[in-house]
């Protein structure tokens, strides 16, 4: 087959979900052509996957790990979607693929929709809930029930997440990525030392700065000369001080995450489901307001007034393992992909969507 694989340029955490599910792909012959942009597309370029430019997308503000102005970063991500709608639909005209799939890339998957392509979505966010004010809530309300058209258009909507499957929607299960090296040969890779080590992970656009303070005075709490702290992920100026390792954005982000003694995140999926596979202890505070965030944190016990309590959270948490949890999400998201055949059967999918709100 030939799949059009869309990735939302927002951040790396769809773009390394992504890579996987396009290797099993490949893996069984398929033919995958990528396309996102800005730092995902770069990240997916840096892998060796030729990946288009394509998509516009807008980042949240963030100021004192308080998501701000909903309604502005609404408006922001609409008219990136309207501009990059056009070039979608130019796509699937010069690449004639059989099936199309976005990884929370819309843009992609509703022109395949329009054009009646069979459309595949990959999301663990079926719900807003971003806004705070009251023109933020109801320019919200319309958004959702854009999306939620969105969601019933589409052949088959692939959640990354363990649950009962309904309607179009399967639960595959955590999709992360495999390990290329063991705690030692990756220590060894990075330049780091013996020791406890407590890993930030600060996104690929960085808005986990604000984690960097609290983590470090927890790090200095533990009283052990031998402790360190490595930050991944930061975009900006890199970070330094006594024991501070800033690597930077890394392919291999999640042989970090498995030879750390501890995570600190800001409530990313992808972040907590490696964490999880590889039975590192991970606290996840997360971005006040972002709602995807905080219900990621809830699922742990944790929430964004636990910002003030990191580094005794850091001093808990640290070298408390727990049994592995691997999963097969990107082997059975793969197998659903393929299985997409058109058109649709009774009731599922062939929906069209508006570009207009």
């Amino acid at each position: 087959m030939r799949i059009l694989y869309g990735v939302s340029p927002v951040g790396l955490g769809h773009a390394t979900r992504s890579l996987v599910v396009v290797r099993k792909l490949r893996e069984a012959g398929e033919d995958v052509q990528l396309v996102s942009g800005g730092t995902a597309a770069d990240f997916l370029r840096s892998q060796g996957e030729e990946t288009l430019s394509l998509v516009d997308g807008a980042v949240p503000r963030v100021s004192g790990g308080e998501m701000k102005g909903a309604l502005f970063w609404y408006v922001r991500s609409w008219l990136a979607y309207r501009r990059t709608l056009p070039r979608a639909r130019r796509l699937l005209l010069e690449y004639a693929p059989d099936v199309v799939v976005g990884d929370e890339e819309f843009t992609t998957v509703s022109a395949a929709i329009e054009a009646r392509k069979p459309a595949v979505m990959v999301s663990d966010e079926l719900e807003l809930g971003f806004a705070r004010g009251w023109a933020a809530r109801r320019f919200e309300r319309r958004v959702e029930q854009w999306y939620q058209g969105l969601q019933e258009g589409v052949r088959l909507l692939v959640v990354p997440e363990k649950g009962e499957d309904a309607g179009n929607v399967r639960r595959v299960g955590p999709i992360v990525r495999g390990l290329t090296g063991g705690r030692d040969e990756t220590r060894a890779r990075f330049g780091l030392p013996r020791g406890r080590m407590v890993l930030l992970c600060m996104s690929g656009s960085g808005i986990g700065d604000y984690l960097f303070r609290g983590t470090e005075e927890g790090v200095r709490s533990l009283d052990d000369p031998d402790a360190f702290l490595v930050v991944v992920g930061n975009r900006g100026a890199r970070h330094s001080g006594y024991g501070v390792h800033d690597v930077g954005v890394v392919p291999d982000a999640q042989d970090l995450v498995a030879a750390a003694d501890l995570v600190v995140s800001c409530a990313g999926k992808s972040t907590i489901d490696e964490a999880a596979a590889y039975g590192t202890p991970i606290v996840a505070i997360p971005i006040r307001n972002h709602a995807e965030q905080e219900r990621n944190a809830a699922s742990l016990g944790l929430r964004a007034d636990d910002l003030g309590r990191l580094p005794s959270l850091v001093k808990e948490m640290v070298g408390r393992r727990s049994d592995p949890r691997p999963s097969d999400g990107a082997e059975r998201a793969a197998d659903l992909i393929r299985s997409v055949t058109w058109p649709p059967a009774p009731g599922m999918g062939g929906r069209r969507t508006s570009a207009r709100l």
